[in-house]
């Protein structure tokens, strides 16, 4: 069993909450091969934020990342519509959706900041110091398994 050393790593996209944020997101452009380059980046360091110590803990942490970021994307989408509308009380309309929206993000958010350390406007790397690899056996194979891996034990 492989542990400490890192099996694969996800990087989460980080964005802004904040609805000039959202704006800017849609509106990225790249800069010209004549813009001034780009500043070196600081040399940043990587800083644990909290552990997952069961696979049940990781699945619930991926599953609320995803909703996440699926809320995110939602929150998107319904700026880009409030942009584009021109209708007055439609656009009145689905401002009043996308504060919701935005207020149901930045809760969501802050739930996350105090269980997990994470928020949507960071970037993370997760790195999986131990994974357990099971396959389906029958009941006849599953015992073979055990005795060969009780013998490799004792020795």
């Amino acid at each position: 069993m492989m542990t400490k050393k890192t099996l694969g790593l996800v990087t989460f996209s980080a964005v802004s909450l904040l609805a000039a944020g959202l704006v800017l997101a849609q509106s990225v452009s790249l800069p010209s091969a004549a813009a001034a380059p780009a500043p070196a980046p600081k040399q940043q360091k990587l800083v644990k934020v909290c552990s997952l110590g069961t696979v049940q803990a990781n699945q619930e942490f991926q599953g609320n990342v995803q909703i996440m970021q699926a809320e995110r994307q939602q929150a998107v989408e319904a700026n880009a519509a409030y942009e584009k509308e021109t209708n007055a009380a439609k656009k009145k309309e689905l401002k009043a959706k996308l504060d919701a929206m935005l207020a149901k993000l930045n809760e969501d958010n802050q739930k996350m900041i105090k269980t997990y350390g994470f928020s949507l406007d960071r970037t993370y790397t997760i790195a999986i110091e131990k994974a357990d690899v099971y396959m389906l056996v029958s009941d006849e194979e599953a015992a073979k398994l055990e005795k060969q891996q009780a013998a490799a034990a004792k020795k």
